[in-house]
């Protein structure tokens, strides 16, 4: 289950274990850090310094082609689509921008002869690889203009190194950037003046063409004017000076002439019904009435006249048919001459309306064509007026100055980038070195590998390290360590005879620890053999007056505690090849209570491997930064570690 906890565990990024793990690295990192600050000295030490020159202006033109009218003129002037205010220009960026205007400063600049922006080479030549390519797949170079190829080249160097920036406000804002700094302020300075040339010569052939435009329209206005007024001049000839008047008059005619046809209507339909009824033979006065009720005209003054009746409307007398028929007869008579009267005077009248109208038009082309010519004439006036006054109100409110500095290559941007590159590079070798090694960085991953019950510093025992039994025991004497007295607190708990310890590339060896614990635990009841299988061991003759004990001889002894090696002249180390070596081991236990057995490294490894399976209380010295992961899993595997003591 603690196996399935630590492989979970391991599977997430610990970013402590992390850290300590840059931080082992630091110097390196640091080193890294600087090698990435001295490549960006030396970057900008030997890069092609650029230089930027700025000039900062406002175009300001105010538009004289037309001034302000005021009044009934001003109104027919805007009327007429003609402005009357000033306007404020500016600038077409996408104009100064074009390959016109570059040829325009070409001139003055001289851009075909800078390197910096013709970097066109007619004479160059593919490389060896390239034209292998090119013959490999067939590929024909085709043949191109060298003058067009060479103005491409420096258009692309003027978009890249010139800037032309225009503010809301309308300030234009020039930017040049040149290895040279003189030639950066002198094209800076050279497009400024240029532009604001451009726009003062724009500005006069405009007006120009204003003032030739209005003079134009005039001579025409003029000209509409007196053939408006020849025309008005010839029609009162012909016809007369007073068509309305005439009109007026044949109207009135007209009304009158109608006004008289219908009374003449009215009195000849009341003596038609009157005839009719005179030609009965019986008349009364029902008759009268029905009479007077169709026809309210008999009871007039006029209608009696005619007939020669009394005036009175009371008095009625029926007068006779031979009268009455003569009156109608004279009636039909003048209503047939009203009739034509009204056709002739309709026909004067529509003569006199065709007249009218041919008149109206024509005064009407003459109020306007002198409307017109007042207008242009006034406007002639003003313009010609503002013609000899051209305002400039373009400001310069920089000059493009020589820099004094670079402002490529950055020198703090490139030293903050190369400090940032070695920054970057030494925290990935870092982390690759850390991943490579394998080992631990912090104590608790260190805990967490070695899976040990029991755990402890190794700082307290610094002082017991390449000690003899003799020392030891006199230093335990002056100073007793709690550490000591907890591992053999351990021990005792497991009741094993063999104690086995280890060492990974610790500060302590797996001797040091255990003479140090068997001191601790000396007494006259336990004797206590401690055997070394490190290469490293110093090695120590062997005579014949040292005491052995089965294959092993004494090299070392204090008290109860013997220090013991192999009785051959062979490494100790060597005797774990012997199928007999834990026989021997176990043989031992009849002499000794406790038989610690040590290794450091590599040897460690071999001791747990010619241990593995047996009965042992297992100990482990390991350090940070230097013991392995896969050292230690290797340990654990072939012996489970019971005491884990780091530094």
């Amino acid at each position: 289950m603690q196996d399935l906890l630590n492989s979970e565990s391991s599977d997430e990024i610990d970013l402590r274990e992390m850290f300590l793990s840059l931080w082992a690295y630091k110097l390196f990192i640091a080193c890294t850090c600087v090698l990435g600050i001295v490549f960006g000295i030396y970057y900008f030490l030997n890069t092609d310094k650029k230089f930027t020159s700025t000039a900062i202006f406002k175009l300001s033109f105010t538009d004289n082609s037309t001034s302000p009218l005021a009044g009934d003129i001003g109104l027919l002037a805007n009327m007429a689509g003609i402005q009357s205010g000033f306007n404020e220009k500016k600038l077409p960026i996408d104009q100064i921008t074009g390959r016109i205007f570059i040829e325009q400063i070409d001139q003055t600049l001289n851009l075909q002869s800078d390197p910096f922006f013709n970097t066109y080479n007619p004479n160059s030549v593919d490389p060896n690889w390239k034209s292998l390519i090119k013959r490999t797949i067939g590929l024909q170079s085709s043949s191109f203009d060298a003058q067009e190829a060479m103005w491409q080249v420096i258009v692309a160097g003027y978009f890249k190194n010139v800037e032309l920036e225009e503010t809301p406000t309308g300030t234009i804002k020039v930017t040049v950037t040149h290895v040279i700094p003189q030639r950066a302020a002198e094209i800076a300075n050279s497009i400024m003046h240029t532009i604001i040339a451009n726009e003062k010569i724009k500005r006069d052939k405009q007006q120009e063409k204003q003032l030739s435009f209005l003079s134009g329209t005039l001579a025409k206005s003029l000209i509409d004017l007196e053939v408006s007024q020849s025309n008005l001049k010839e029609f009162a000839l012909k016809n007369s000076a007073l068509p309305l008047e005439n009109f007026t008059a044949g109207s009135l005619e007209l009304d009158l002439l109608r006004e008289q046809l219908n009374r003449t209507s009215e009195l000849q339909e009341a003596v038609g019904a009157l005839s009719l009824i005179l030609q009965n033979k019986t008349i009364s006065q029902n008759d009268y009435l029905t009479l007077r009720q169709q026809f309210p005209i008999i009871d007039q003054v006029e209608f009696r006249r005619v007939l020669g009746q009394n005036e009175i409307i009371n008095s009625w007398t029926w007068p006779k048919a031979s009268s009455v028929s003569a009156v109608f007869d004279t009636l039909t008579e003048r209503k047939s001459r009203l009739v034509s009267q009204i056709n002739v005077s309709q026909a004067n009248a529509e003569r006199s309306a065709l007249a009218l109208e041919t008149y109206g038009k024509l005064a009407r082309e003459e109020k306007i064509a002198e409307a017109t010519y007042t207008v242009l004439i006034e406007q002639v006036k003003a313009q010609s007026m503002a013609a000899g006054y051209k305002p400039d109100n373009t400001e310069i409110y920089e000059y493009a100055s020589v820099p004094t500095s670079s402002s490529s290559p950055n020198q703090k941007r490139v030293l903050a980038f190369g400090g940032m590159l070695g920054l970057s590079f030494g925290l990935l070798l870092s982390l690759l070195f850390a991943r490579i090694r394998g080992v631990y960085y912090s104590k608790k991953s260190l805990k967490i590998g070695a899976q040990a019950r029991f755990t402890a510093s190794a700082r307290a025992l610094l002082t017991l390290r390449n000690k003899s039994l003799n020392e030891i025991k006199t230093i335990l004497v002056k100073k007793p360590y709690s550490v000591l007295r907890d591992i053999v607190l351990e021990i005792h708990k497991s009741d094993e005879k063999q104690v086995v310890v280890t060492s990974s590339h610790a500060k302590l060896t797996g001797n040091d620890v255990a003479r140090a614990l068997a001191s601790y635990m000396q007494s006259d009841k336990i004797k206590i053999a401690i055997i070394d299988f490190s290469l490293k061991t110093k090695k120590q003759n062997i005579n014949d007056e040292q005491l052995s004990f089965g294959s092993f001889v004494v090299t070392e002894s204090s008290g109860q505690i013997s220090a013991l090696r192999s009785h051959s002249n062979l490494p100790t180390i060597d005797f774990l090849i012997n199928k007999d070596f834990w026989q021997n081991i176990q043989a031992l236990n009849s002499t000794f209570d406790l038989v610690f057995l040590c290794a450091d490294n590599a040897d460690a490894i071999s001791l747990l491997t010619a241990a593995e399976g047996q009965k042992t209380f297992h100990i482990t010295l390991a350090r940070t930064k230097k013991t392995k992961s896969t050292s230690l899993i290797q340990m654990r595997s072939l012996l489970p570690i019971q005491g884990l003591i780091y530094d």
